[in-house]
């Protein structure tokens, strides 16, 4: 009786050593991972901060003047067409609102 228990004894001790020895290499493994990532990111952070301080060589590209010109004559164009659209929003808003008995229908466009 006594030789088993011994062995059972022996047995559990075993298992626990493995369970922690395979513990133990799972937890190497998630530090070594968690050093790594925290590396690329203080990496990415600083390549960051460096992009930052320092503005690309590369000036932003310069429009010449035709195409400035041009640029400026379709902005002013925008303006008009912007309220255009507007003003025909506005009337179809009016024009799909139910109508109460008795009220005067909406005159027509003159457009």
């Amino acid at each position: 009786m006594k030789k088993k228990s011994a062995y059972f004894i022996l047995t559990v001790f075993v298992a626990l050593a493995a369970l922690f020895v395979a513990r133990q290499r799972t937890l190497n493994a998630l530090c070594a991972d968690n050093d790594s990532l925290r590396k690329q990111v203080e990496l990415e952070k600083s390549a960051r901060e460096a992009a930052v301080r320092e503005p690309s060589a590369e000036p932003a590209a310069k429009l010449n003047d035709a195409d400035e010109k041009e640029l400026l004559q379709l902005r002013a164009k925008i303006v008009p067409l912007r309220q255009q659209l507007r003003d025909t929003s506005n009337r179809v808003v009016i024009l799909q609102r139910p109508r109460r008995a008795g009220a005067p229908a909406a005159p027509p466009s003159s457009k």
